[in-house]
């Protein structure tokens, strides 16, 4: 009893953040790196990482973004560029390639051009963390118009 008292004290998922079986199956073949996916209809990004590091990005304190629209026959996509600076001025980089053959994607990114944030969730095993990351004002404009051009 106790413990379901302290529970959003001593974690800051009060809520546990429940998986696909499609993304289940996904993060279980990624020993580092992410993924987007969809959660209560929005699109989030799930970051693989071992513990340490995940430790590290929770104190993420800026986000910065580039975007470019790759039109190659072998692979057509839409790529995000991330890269998240911490408290202690570490930085990642991670990039994510939306297949833009893809239904899947294609929703995914119909869903982000909506949002102005998503949600970052941090996975070691299962869901430990998560951090809402927003969209700068002219991310937002260059990202949506990418999306446009790959959906019209």
């Amino acid at each position: 009893m106790l413990s379901l008292l302290l529970k959003p004290f001593l974690n800051e998922n009060a809520d546990k953040i429940e998986l696909s079986s499609d993304a289940e199956i996904s993060l279980s073949m990624i020993e580092s790196g992410c993924m987007f996916d969809t959660f209560d209809d929005k699109a989030a990004l799930i970051i693989v990482a071992p513990d340490s590091d995940i430790d590290t990005l929770r104190n993420i304190n800026r986000a910065s973004f580039d975007f470019e629209l790759i039109e190659r026959p072998e692979f057509p996509s839409l790529a995000m560029k991330m890269e998240l600076n911490t408290a202690a001025n570490v930085a990642y980089k991670f990039d994510y390639f939306f297949n833009t053959e893809s239904p899947t994607s294609i929703g995914l990114l119909e869903k982000l051009k909506k949002q102005n944030y998503f949600d970052i969730h941090f996975y070691s095993e299962e869901i430990v963390h998560s951090k809402k990351i927003e969209f700068s004002d002219k991310d937002k404009i260059e990202f949506a118009a990418l999306i446009d051009k790959v959906i019209s």
